[in-house]
Formats: C-alpha cells, sequence, structure tokens
C-alpha cells in the first residue's frame, strides 16, 4: 500500500519474506552435504596396471597410495613432474633443494615401496589436465597397460576421474580408470561449508569443474 510517497508493506507481507528466507536457508543448509558428496568419486579398490598419485595435497596422498600399493592392488606407482614455480631458479644458484615429486617419491619408499617401482613422469604440470595428458603419451607406449587407479584428495577426486577418463578415450584401447581418493584426506565431507579451509576447497572445486565443462574437456 502507497501512503505518500512511502511504501508500507502490510504485517503479512513481512511474514512471507520471512518465511521465504528461513525456507531458502533449510534449502541450502540441506543441500551442502550433497554437494560435498557430489565432488566425491570413490570406486571399489581392484587391481590395476599401474597407481597414479597426482600431486598437489601432501603425503596424504602418497599415504593412501602405499596402502593400495602394499595391499597388492598393483605393483607400480607413477607421478608426474608438477612445475614449482621458481625451483629451477633456486637450483641454478646452487642450492639443493628436494623437488615435490623427489618429497612425494622419499616418502613412498619410507612407508615400504621399492624404489624401482615408482615412477616419476616429465611434464612441469600446472594442472590435472596437464598430469592426465602426460600418462596419456606415457601409456601410448605402454601398451601392456588397461587399467589404472588414481590416488588424490576425496574432494579432488569427482574432477580428476573426469579429466582422466577423457584423457584416456583418444587412446587407441579402452583403459579402465578407478578412482580411489586417499582416507588420510581431511575434508569433512558432511559438513565442508563450516571451515574455511573445506570452504576454500569446496568452492574452488566446483569453480574448475564449471571450467572442464564449458572449456577444458574439448581441447582434450
Amino acid at each position: 500500500m502507497k501512503q505518500g510517497n512511502r511504501f508500507i508493506t502490510k504485517p503479512h507481507g513481512k511474514l512471507t519474506i520471512l518465511l521465504a528466507i528461513i525456507l531458502i536457508f533449510l534449502l541450502l543448509l540441506l543441500s551442502f552435504p550433497i554437494l560435498g558428496n557430489f565432488l566425491i568419486a570413490e570406486d571399489e579398490p581392484q587391481k590395476a596396471d599401474i597407481i597414479i598419485v597426482l600431486m598437489g595435497s601432501g603425503p596424504d596422498r602418497m599415504l593412501g597410495a602405499a596402502d593400495l600399493y602394499e595391499m597388492g592392488y598393483s605393483d607400480k606407482i607413477v607421478m608426474v613432474r608438477n612445475l614449482v614455480r621458481g625451483y629451477d631458479l633456486v637450483v641454478s644458484q646452487g642450492v639443493d633443494i628436494p623437488h615435490d615429486t623427489d618429497i612425494a617419491k622419499d616418502v613412498a619408499v619410507q612407508l615400504g615401496v621399492s624404489e624401482g617401482d615408482i615412477k616419476i613422469l616429465s611434464g612441469d604440470a600446472l594442472s590435472t589436465q596437464d598430469e592426465a595428458l602426460a600418462v596419456r603419451e606415457y601409456l601410448r607406449n605402454e601398451v601392456e597397460v588397461d587399467s589404472l587407479i588414481i590416488v588424490t584428495s576425496k574432494y579432488h577426486s569427482g574432477r580428476a576421474e573426469k579429466i582422466f577418463v577423457k584423457a584416456m578415450k583418444s587412446l587407441d584401447r579402452d583403459v579402465e580408470v578407478i578412482s580411489c581418493p586417499t582416507k588420510y584426506d581431511d575434508f569433512n565431507v558432511s559438513q565442508w561449508w563450516k571451515d574455511r579451509e573445506d570452504l576454500k576447497r569446496g568452492v574452488l572445486e566446483y569453480l574448475k569443474l564449471i571450467n572442464f565443462y564449458t572449456m577444458e574437456q574439448f581441447g582434450m
């Protein structure tokens, strides 16, 4: 109702707005756990030719890979060397500093993985897509490999599986992609929005998923 130049909201109108806000809040609250689960792809572990450990999260991923290796799901672990900005410059100055992949390899060896069963692919990867493409090129010559296990963080596993499945499709054979995210990841799936770090991971992962669906997959 308008009175002069002022709008007066009727009491029942205010109540409707309040109820709508509460309903939207409740719907969002109920959807958050679903959104967390949507990020995750977790398959039942099974025998595979190689285990691919994706870089970017630290020792927790290698801990998961070492478990799978120890349980006999595969006898080979593969990583793609990631790009560490400034690393080559520091090394060129005579500084002896281990690379991320060297640290991950050392972790694996100390966990009981035979050094001869670990392979690091060159690539200076900047993204999961770079890692997937490097693995695909490696498999062009490793024709006996037709199955692989991906080990990464839980929040990253769904997108990683999609990227690897897409990348492997251009090979001249079918390669089964099995997603086994590490159990040592501390991402809280059911309450990820309550923790600042988990919230940042989740939101960023959804933005990257949008990029994959709208752009990235078409360049693979």
